[in-house]
């Protein structure tokens, strides 16, 4: 995709930048996955001048819907903040309790009384909270991009599903650059 496309970006959705993800200590950490992203993501977001909307995952022990991955982003945990390295790119915070962003969040309301139209994603992971937000946001009518570069995902093959399902069934914009 070419440079034009990303510049076109209204705002810039961050999901999932915790510890829980970033951290050597979180409880999903990723390993080289996490600090590549992580370094990515600063330099990615310290170029785009436009509103960055972090979204941070927040699960209750006794949230059914996350039965069976209870193991991270406990809201009252170390793993649910956000890591220190990208806190300072935040121009806005939300949480969110499921995997879309625009599930029980005010994000639609923010969108549309700022007339945003394109939206950008990165983050992690890639199967879950990007596709299912980007699936949301493309049913509401929004053009969104995912720079895939700053997208990962635990497992490789679920990252490359994802890519695939976004790319040729929900018509999003892949970003390689």
């Amino acid at each position: 995709m070419v440079l034009e496309e990303v510049l076109k970006m209204d705002a810039l959705l961050v999901l999932n930048p915790q510890n829980s993800f970033f951290s050597e200590g979180g409880s999903v950490y990723m390993g080289n996955k996490s600090y590549i992203l992580r370094i990515r993501l600063k330099d990615y977001m310290s170029s785009f001048s436009k509103p960055k909307i972090f979204f941070r995952e927040k699960h209750a022990l006794d949230d059914e819907f996350f039965a069976n991955d209870k193991t991270h982003s406990i809201a009252t945990s170390n793993d649910f903040q956000v890591h220190d390295d990208l806190k300072p790119y935040a121009d806005l915070f939300y949480d969110k309790t499921r995997y879309s962003a625009l599930y029980n969040t005010q994000l639609d309301e923010y969108l549309k009384r700022n007339c945003y139209k394109e939206i950008g994603l990165v983050g992690v992971e890639t199967h879950t909270s990007i596709l299912f937000t980007a699936e949301d946001l493309r049913n509401r009518g929004y053009d969104v991009t995912v720079i895939e570069p700053c997208v990962v995902a635990r497992d490789n093959f679920f990252h490359d599903s994802a890519i695939n399902l976004m790319r040729n069934f929900l018509g999003v914009k892949i970003a390689n650059e």
